[in-house]
């Protein structure tokens, strides 16, 4: 369990954590000492299977010493915090290499965790603790990784990937607030990267009040979201020692009316300013209700601040009000019958306290994070009425939140809110429902866990993640070497990757022949070993020109093998039309929303019958990605090629060739980004199937059958390789391979 530095963020993650345990998992649960030092204590039962792991929190420049979480930093300066927690990744990977951990359970912050999982073979869960609803307003992957939100005024409306009636958007001072608590690594890049890295995602939800926002994350995710449900919290104990303030403040509750109070409670992390909270307090004050404000020491730069209370306050309402400083027995408080209201910042755990009492909701964002979107959730559902506040910069005036408390508490109007807070009950207090969650949970890891989803192949992965792979192939070396150390192998034939050969090879007397399933042609274009160890490629555009040697070879610029990045919807690029083979191959080649877009419509455009497969490999005329089996496969039987390179590995440079050799004609795209039109598309595979142009390139495709089918020739260099394997091996002739 590796949870973000927030309490709100601990808590659950230990409850799950405990659930767990009491299924028979040993857990390890990872955070900063403080941050553990703050957890109740764990029951006897449970002490030997969940096993606190401190690390403690290195330090960076703007991050006061000492300090471990969010609620002692003014939000302005998390992004230090979150800085220092990337720097966990050290101490964790190794905390990892020495465990035999199946899964982590993890927050939406370390974004650097899929590379650290894959090579050690540790499945991911993303255990977000946002409610479907927020995640659903932030969307798929593509779009948080992506460009199609970079102003704050794009967070303000509904997006279009919504497919139910809502009215969920951010406020613009609400996005412009949560912006400060971002790094350089922004919070939609860490979740869109931990989306696509995690096996499946969890999410604090359940079906029974959210069934369309859940449904649409399976579809926006492509992967299982499993919900963990709502997690309510079980009212302390009277051993409790944390709640030695209860006594005093259960005698004040007792002598009022039922459900008469409303508490005011706004985190441990919003950070309002002086005039808010002058405006908060006479409003509170202006209602003439009895209530409790729990107010704690507000995180500024100088450290916690005690006085923001204005003067005279408590005096003023002292006959109606109970002002509880630093910490307050939120729960049993919003428990006793003499409470019927809750000033809220829609923080998504004190909203499931509140309905697990049934209590309506004043709704009042504390403006970061997934509050502004809880706001309109709860205000949309009729369970609570928002505070009015400018959209532009989140001001107020005491009269609205004088009003609107009235309104929730004792008003007609807001008679059908308190109506539907109490039904609430049947969802957010119902221990049955939660275990069945947590039960549903537990099954899914114990069945999916851990070799069934264990990635053993680039076909598993989206490019981004394929150096994780890499990194995991490399650790193959000390298996290998024990094998080799009691085998009697003179040769080892061997791929691209494993650079570190020679060396385990050498020590053992074994040769060794790098088989390459590039073409030559890619091999000229890479150049000698000086070249490829040396600084003569550097930058996309050294890749572009054609090296000293007389062809037409060259990569186009944005080599998406170096950058390996991906994004968007996920399709694999295959064959257009006619073929009767069929295999179960998987494709790595991954396209952009748009970039299907205008290869559908081209197709479309070409108006030709055609056969499109996707994740499976049929010839004929062939639009191909320029993989070099699937190039050997379509000449073997004269297929004409329309060139579509796949933008990784060698597949540009054999585009080069095989538009060089006129046996295929390459889809104009641009150089720089990749993009292509329909039109392009459409017009390239009716010049290479019918137009009188493509005539020459069908004939020479044809007469390519000569060599890509010669069963004989294949043969002959077959024995030629194998004649000088046994000329050279080391035993004459019967070397083993």
């Amino acid at each position: 369990m590796f949870p973000w530095l927030a309490y709100g963020h601990t808590m659950p993650f230990l409850k799950v954590s405990k659930f767990l345990a009491q299924n028979g998992h040993r857990i390890s649960y990872i955070s900063t000492p403080k941050n553990i030092s703050r957890l109740p204590k764990l029951p006897p039962h449970l002490s030997s299977n969940i096993t606190f792991v401190e690390f403690s929190l290195p330090q960076v420049d703007g991050l006061p010493p000492g300090v471990e979480s969010t609620a002692e930093v003014p939000i302005e300066n998390v992004p230090y915090l979150k800085n220092a927690y990337d720097k966990l990744q050290g101490p964790l990977t190794e905390f990892l290499k020495n465990s035999n951990v199946n899964w982590i359970i993890h927050d939406f912050e370390p974004y650097w965790l899929p590379g650290v999982a894959a090579p050690l073979g540790i499945n991911l869960v993303l255990f977000c603790l946002f409610n479907a609803t927020a995640l659903a307003f932030l969307g798929p992957p593509s779009a948080l990784l992506g460009e199609f939100r970079k102003r704050p005024e794009e967070f303000t409306v509904v997006p279009e990937w919504i497919d139910y009636p809502c009215n969920i958007a951010l406020k613009h001072h609400e996005i412009v607030n949560h912006i400060k608590c971002m790094d350089d690594v922004s919070d939609f890049q860490r979740m869109g990267q931990l989306i696509q890295g995690s096996q499946f995602v969890t999410t604090r939800a359940c079906f029974e009040f959210e069934p369309d926002e859940i449904k649409l994350l399976i579809k926006l995710y492509q992967k299982p979201v499993v919900p963990v449900g709502l997690l309510p919290p079980s009212l302390p104990s009277n051993e409790d020692k944390r709640d030695d303030k209860w006594d005093a403040t259960k005698s004040w509750l007792d002598s009022k009316g039922e459900k008469s109070v409303f508490y005011i409670a706004l985190g441990s992390e919003v950070n309002l300013s002086e005039e808010s909270m002058r405006q908060l307090a006479f409003g509170i004050e202006k209602s003439n209700l009895p209530f409790i404000w729990a107010v704690r020491k507000r995180p500024m730069d100088e450290g916690l601040i005690d006085n923001i209370i204005p003067p005279g306050f408590e005096e003023r309402v002292s006959n109606r009000g109970l002002v509880l400083r630093d910490w307050a027995p939120q729960l049993r408080i919003l428990a006793h019958s003499s409470v019927g209201g809750f000033l809220t910042h829609c923080g998504w755990s004190s909203i499931i306290e509140a309905l697990k009492f049934g209590r309506a909701l004043i709704v009042f964002s504390g403006a970061s994070a997934d509050q502004g979107l809880n706001a309109r959730l709860l205000h949309g559902r009729k369970v609570g009425i928002e505070i009015e506040r400018n959209v532009m910069d989140g001001s107020f005036t005491s009269d609205l939140v004088a009003k609107t408390i009235r309104q929730v508490l004792v008003e007609p109007e807001g008679e059908a809110i308190r109506a539907n807070a109490w039904a609430m009950k049947e969802i957010f207090d119902n221990e049955e429902l939660s275990n069945n969650y947590l039960d549903g949970f537990t099954r899914f890891i114990e069945e999916f866990a851990p070799s069934a989803c264990q990635v053993e192949s680039i076909s598993e992965l989206p490019i981004d993640q394929i150096p994780s792979l890499k990194k995991a192939y490399d650790n193959l070396p000390d298996p290998l070497t024990e094998f080799l150390k009691n085998s009697n192998v003179n040769w080892i034939i061997h791929d691209f990757a494993p650079y570190w050969l020679p060396r385990v090879a050498t020590l053992l007397g074994i040769n060794l022949i790098f088989f390459s399933t590039f073409n030559a042609t890619s091999f000229v274009s890479m150049g000698p070993p000086s070249a490829l160890l040396g600084d003569l490629q550097q930058r996309p555009e050294d890749f572009k020109a054609v090296p000293e040697d007389p062809c037409n070879i060259a990569i186009y610029e944005a080599p998406r093998d170096k950058a390996c990045c991906s994004s968007g919807v996920v399709a694999s690029i295959t064959a257009v039309p006619l073929n009767e083979d069929k295999r179960d191959d998987k494709c790595e080649v991954n396209l952009s929303e748009d970039s299907m877009h205008q290869l559908a419509f081209g197709i479309e455009k070409s108006n030709l019958p055609y056969i499109w497969v996707v994740r499976k490999l049929p010839a004929g005329c062939f639009l191909s990605h320029g993989g070099w089996s699937s190039v050997i496969e379509a000449l073997k039987f004269g297929r004409a090629l329309i060139v579509f390179s796949g933008a990784s590995a060698d597949q540009g440079l054999n585009a080069r060739l095989l538009h060089g050799r006129k046996v295929g004609l390459e889809i104009e795209r641009n150089e720089t980004d990749g993009s292509f039109t329909s039109d392009l598309v459409a017009e390239t595979i009716r010049q290479v199937m019918m137009e009188p142009k493509g005539e020459a390139i069908r004939a020479n495709a044809w007469a390519m059958r000569e060599i890509f089918d010669n069963e004989e020739l294949s043969k002959n260099c077959l024995d030629g390789f194998t004649w000088i394997i046994e000329e050279f091996a080391p035993s004459a002739c019967h070397s083993q391979v």
